[in-house]
């Protein structure tokens, strides 16, 4: 774990392209999103697509708006389950306005463990968002306490498509 302590995020840089697809194609090799797709968000949501660095090695990105709405994430496969996923998380959550919520894939047993122990819970199921019959579930993160003091439910973070 002292690994972690040498970890720093920073925003994506466009020569970071290449690194982020690869550790997409690893992470969802069913829905994996394109090169113009990233940079796309890297216009749209410049300050919150983060990157995570260790040494000299990306090992991890996130991308969120405002909103708490996490609209990718994904870990180096040989640098999971050492804290770098949360460590995402909890930069994201120190940003967003309110709580954090997302998407994921019903049969990703391994994401939806990972969020559980978060504090995140499933709030529902989206039907008809991918082609497959894989209805992704909408998942809520717990709030941090200074904003449970300003909101007090999860009606306004609801999965609406």
């Amino acid at each position: 774990m002292a690994e972690k302590h040498l970890a720093k995020t920073r925003k994506f840089k466009a020569e970071d392209i290449n690194k982020i697809l690869e550790i997409e194609e690893q992470a969802s090799p069913k829905t994996i999103c394109s090169k113009v797709t990233f940079l796309n968000y890297a216009d749209i949501l410049p300050d919150t697509f983060i990157v995570l660095e260790s040494g000299k090695d990306i090992v991890g990105y996130i991308i969120f708006d405002l909103t708490g709405h996490i609209h990718s994430t994904a870990v180096k496969q040989s640098y999971r389950r050492r804290g770098f996923g949360k460590m995402l998380f909890m930069h994201a959550l120190r940003w967003a306005h309110k709580g954090l919520w997302l998407e994921v894939r019903s049969r990703n047993r391994g994401a939806i463990e990972f969020y559980k122990r978060l504090g995140m819970k499933i709030v529902g199921k989206i039907p008809n968002y991918y082609e497959d019959d894989d209805a992704p579930l909408c998942v809520s993160e717990i709030l941090s306490r200074r904003k449970r003091e300003k909101h007090t439910t999860f009606s306004d973070l609801s999965c609406s498509y």
